[in-house]
């Protein structure tokens, strides 16, 4: 029977075999710095995952290397549903980059079975550098896949993408946060025509209490085309 430690050197010598330099060399340039990047493309990488059974103990050893490859490998196989909501939040704030965290809400956190708890309490996290995004993204991957929201946190969602977008003297969200807040609220707009108005309105009455500033009206007019278009 193959031990853990086997699976491992199994999946780097995979790794190198598909291990791409200019990728690697491109994203260190851009800051993004790991201990080892093979610089693989996510579809390879997901090639690879196929081969390997999801099993919760590889995925944790996988994670805690900082290796981009084992990073994202784990998002895939680690089972959802054995996954502990602390174990789930311990990921978050381990995150080291905006690719990792899109790879840990599209193959792993969208599928969680309290994934609804886990998002409530992200988005009320705002010292964690990627707790809010990881919501949005989170919740724009469930509405991609044509889910829904119990009608609690569908408020939550409502009132914190919105809420994303202001700069207040106590908090100001970053650009990746504003970003995976707009993706939410497109995908959710796109469901249905109900549920476009819901966020065209609810837009409408958040600049005029936020003031219509240039950066405001101009994501209002993309929502409204994304929707238009998708009709």
């Amino acid at each position: 029977m193959e031990s853990l430690q086997d699976e491992i050197r199994e999946i780097r010598k995979e790794l190198r075999l598909a291990m791409n330099g200019v990728i690697s060399t491109s994203m260190r340039e851009k800051g993004i710095v790991y201990k080892l990047n093979f610089g693989v493309p996510y579809p390879e990488i997901k090639g690879i995952a196929r081969k390997h059974k999801p099993n919760g103990e590889l995925a944790a050893a996988l994670w805690k290397e900082d290796i981009r490859e084992f990073k994202i490998l784990a998002t895939f196989l680690q089972p959802a549903e054995t996954l502990p909501l602390d174990e789930a939040k311990r990921w978050v704030k381990e995150i080291p980059y905006l690719e990792i965290a899109e790879h840990c809400c599209r193959n792993l956190f969208v599928h969680l079975p309290y994934m609804e708890d886990f998002t409530s309490d992200l988005v009320a996290d705002k010292k964690n550098e990627f707790a809010r995004t990881v919501a949005f993204l989170t919740w724009a991957e469930n509405f991609k896949r044509g889910g829904s929201l119990s009608s609690v946190v569908l408020g939550s969602f409502l009132a914190e993408t919105l809420s994303s977008l202001a700069e207040t003297k106590d908090f100001k969200s970053t650009l990746k946060e504003k970003q995976a807040s707009i993706q939410a609220m497109k995908f959710y707009g796109r469901q249905s025509e109900g549920n476009a108005e819901r966020i065209l309105d609810g837009f409408k009455e958040f600049q005029e209490a936020a003031g219509n500033t240039p950066e405001l009206q101009e994501i209002y007019n993309e929502l409204k085309f994304e929707f238009e278009y998708y009709r």
